[in-house]
């Protein structure tokens, strides 16, 4: 199964992802507790990406694609703006409460993998995968890896 959507980088636009695929997630059989985790992710993802990417700046393409097979979930989300340095990126200090700086963070936990492409030259192309339970890949977070692209 595969599906695309496309939204603008304004807040109100991560209700139409996230019951985007929350709905192709539980029509393809994963939990509730997946879809809820799914739905966490793809929401901090764009979140950043209108964030960081698009530097708030609204009415700019955020480019979802989805397929889904009999052993993950891949989502990627692809952006035009300011490139993301994983390099850069410092996890919070969970024992140093902040207001914000946890989407990164969340998502890593969320997903099984993570990888940040920035080959392209534009832009950002965020790639979250999701194994199905049960068919002996990685199916939990502290399993979760992350590779950056060049």
């Amino acid at each position: 199964m595969q599906a695309d959507l496309v939204i603008q980088s304004i807040p109100d636009e991560l209700r139409l992802a996230r019951g985007w695929l929350s709905d192709h997630a539980r029509a393809s059989g994963f939990s509730d507790r997946e879809v809820r985790d799914l739905a966490l992710a793809v929401s901090e993802a764009c979140a950043n990406v209108i964030e960081h990417a698009y530097r708030g700046e609204p009415n700019h393409p955020i480019d979802l694609h989805l397929t889904i097979d009999e052993t993950k979930l891949l989502l990627l989300v692809h952006d035009l703006g300011v490139p993301f340095n994983v390099r850069d990126y410092r996890p919070p200090d969970l024992d140093v409460p902040q207001e914000g700086g946890y989407g990164v963070f969340i998502i890593r936990n969320l997903m099984d993998e993570v990888d940040y492409d920035v080959s392209d030259g534009t832009g950002t192309t965020l790639r979250l995968v999701k194994y199905r339970q049960g068919d002996g890949s990685p199916a939990t977070p502290s399993r979760s890896r992350e590779r950056l692209v060049p």
